[in-house]
């Protein structure tokens, strides 16, 4: 039986996925691409598939990977979806197929409880916040029950939460097959699980994580593999970029020395131990004086010579020689703990990688600063990762699979094979099964001012409220800077006639259960909800965008990949800074219909679509809807009557 007869009996009418699912309607974009990605991994080629909103990617390439007979490498951009993918899309292939195929699910190692680290905090009782001891107690019942040890089964807490933080099994303080309880360890049942498996699934942090480790000889996390999906591979740049870089925090080196200390109660009053704790009340004195010296205005900002010369230059370099100087002293301890020979590793590499941060001799990497919360962290990130992408992914596999709903721009992959350093690979361009030109429009109002002018949050306010008039609420208004966010819910909040959601009010997850259960209220949110935003049905009901979400040149890695191009002879602007824009647009877009019963409408603000010649581009990379730039087509629309192309305006 060919591939192609084998998926038509999973994917038609009357297959596998019919009979087991009701309701089921076959969608001719999804079997063509599980044939094209079925090709792929039995030809051992690489491939390229956008696939519209409502295609069926998880089970278009899941259902291949199964039936190719090799293991298959599943990454996703985000938690979310692998755990879909795991809990969801798998359990319903083994119905539909009938059978049973082995599969594992991997995450980053802070995801799981560590058994040492737990009863650690347990016995001596280093908890941090006022409610700590209430998590400990439901942690321990947890932890007696659970088969995995992953923190998404806790109710309550999460990995950023500051207990789970010093007890999850974070690969600075594992000490590897000496733990006392490395045989009940969670990450070496993960491991073994992967071992035996045919589909492993990750997500990009652990993937690059994995491959990170591959490059610089440090070892690895998954096990071997040839074909490699990536599903939501328009994040792929982005991830690759931070593993493939290093960064040196405050917070790297508090934890370093706290668990130095928690080390040596287990010591023996020594010598060795008091030179230990005065290196390490020196490298505390020291971290406080040479970061504090970054502190500023910017959340962000470039790291250039005159930000590491004279004193601040000392510093680091003083910092750099305590660390090493830790690192030996605790590697020559006879016989210690098992803990403190985890941390002569950890201040080795923080030793180095301050040196590489601090040092200017490499110009394929960008140092920068970033200050978060009371954390400063110091970066040097590679300007373009095409080459160890090319030769960490694409080389040493014999398949990969990258997918999204917003890979093309213009209408082909150029940028993103160019981008990614993907030589030859077959291409696959899949429309929507949705009709958006019956069940979108594109509402472009004749703005006065541009986005940059400091009346346009007053003008956006303005109209944003006679777009919702017509919405009866029931929007998602995204932003690509919190300080408008915050300039336009001011201004909106005055009106009253909608529940006014705003991100940071609450959690990402409550603000969208709030969004879904309460129709008609609007939700006001940045970057973070451009993507990976699931609301079918009459609750998002329209989507508006403040600006078009070109990248702030100010940022550190956007900056210097702009200055590469230059240097080159190359158009930032055409190569790079435009295509990004557009794939982030198709994103904010691809929030809007969800199903084949929605009906809705995209309006952006940014009356650079209409006055700029780029704005074709814009529109050209977008699903194709009708255009307008008059308000009373939204409630036609919305209501089922609006169904003619209108007529928009020609760039200038």
């Amino acid at each position: 039986m060919s591939d192609t007869d084998v998926l038509k009996d999973i994917f038609d009418a009357g297959g596998c996925l019919s009979r087991i699912l009701i309701g089921y309607e076959p969608r001719a974009q999804q079997r063509e691409m599980g044939e094209a990605v079925f090709q792929g991994l039995r030809e051992k080629t690489h491939l390229l598939v956008e696939a519209g909103t409502g295609t069926g990617k998880t089970l278009a390439y899941l259902t291949p990977a199964v039936l190719s007979g090799q293991r298959v490498v599943i990454s996703t951009g985000t938690k979310a979806l692998q755990e879909q993918l795991f809990h969801k899309d798998v359990p319903l292939l083994r119905r539909a197929l009938e059978g049973d195929f082995p599969v594992a699910c991997m995450k980053g190692r802070s995801n799981y409880l560590c058994w040492n680290r737990f009863e650690n905090v347990q016995s001596l009782g280093l908890l941090e916040q006022a409610d700590d001891p209430v998590r400990l107690r439901e942690i321990a019942r947890w932890a007696q029950e659970t088969d995995t040890g992953d923190v998404a089964e806790l109710s309550g807490v999460n990995e950023s939460a500051s207990l789970w933080r010093q007890i999850h099994a974070g690969s600075e303080t594992c000490v590897g097959a000496k733990c006392p309880d490395s045989g009940r360890c969670f990450i070496t049942a993960m491991r073994r699980q992967a071992a035996k498996a045919d589909i492993v699934i990750v997500n990009h942090h652990l993937f690059f994580a994995d491959l990170a480790l591959r490059e610089r000889g440090y070892g690895e996390v998954m096990p071997d593999y040839r074909a490699v999906v990536f599903d939501e591979a328009h994040m792929v740049e982005e991830v690759a970029t931070h593993h493939f870089g290093f960064r040196v925090s405050t917070y790297r080196l508090d934890e370093l020395v706290r668990d130095t200390r928690h080390g040596l109660r287990t010591q023996g009053e020594s010598k060795q131990q008091r030179d230990i704790v005065k290196i390490c009340a020196q490298i505390e004195a020291a971290t406080d004086g040479f970061f504090s010296r970054f502190a500023g205005d910017a959340e962000r900002y470039l790291l250039e010579t005159k930000h590491l010369d004279g004193l601040v230059g000392s510093q680091g370099t003083a910092l750099v020689r305590m660390l090493g100087q830790l690192a030996s002293v605790l590697s020559a301890l006879p016989a210690g703990p098992e803990a403190l020979t985890a941390c002569a590793r950890r201040a080795g590499e923080l030793s180095r990688e301050l040196q590489l941060i601090l040092s200017d001799e490499d110009p394929t990497y960008v140092r920068w600063c970033e200050i978060r919360g009371r954390g400063v962290f110091l970066h040097a990130s590679p300007i373009d990762v095409s080459q160890p992408l090319a030769s960490g992914v694409f080389a040493r596999t014999s398949s990969t699979i990258l997918t999204s709903a917003t890979l093309a721009t213009g209408g082909n992959f150029a940028f993103i094979k160019k981008r990614l350093g993907l030589g030859a690979a077959r291409e696959l361009m899949l429309s929507s099964p949705f009709d958006t030109r019956t069940q979108a429009l594109l509402y472009l109002p004749a703005m006065k001012h541009d986005p940059n002018n400091a009346a346009f949050g007053l003008e956006a306010a303005a109209e944003i409220g006679r777009i919702l008039h017509k919405t009866q609420g029931r929007a998602l208004v995204l932003f690509t800077s919190i300080r408008r966010l915050e300039e336009v819910h001011a201004l909106l909040r005055l009106h009253g006639d909608y529940e006014i959601l705003k991100q940071g009010d609450a959690s990402r997850e409550a603000l969208l259960a709030r969004f879904r259960e309460e129709t008609h209220s609007v939700l006001l949110a940045t970057r973070s909800f451009w993507q990976g935003i699931d609301v079918p049905g009459e609750a998002l009901s329209c989507v508006i965008i403040d600006k078009l979400p070109f990248a702030s040149p100010a940022e550190p890695v956007v900056a210097a990949r702009i200055e590469a191009i230059r240097r080159q002879g190359g158009n930032p602007f055409y190569e790079f800074q435009l295509p990004e824009a557009a794939i982030a647009l198709k994103q904010g877009f691809g929030r809007l219909i969800r199903s084949k019963k929605d009906r809705g409408v995209l309006s952006i603000l940014d009356r650079r679509m209409t006055t700029r010649s780029y704005g074709r581009y814009f529109l050209q990379s977008l699903p194709p809807c009708p255009v307008t730039g008059d308000l009373e087509r939204i409630a036609e629309v919305l209501s089922g009557k609006g169904t003619t192309p209108a007529r928009y305006p020609t760039p200038q």
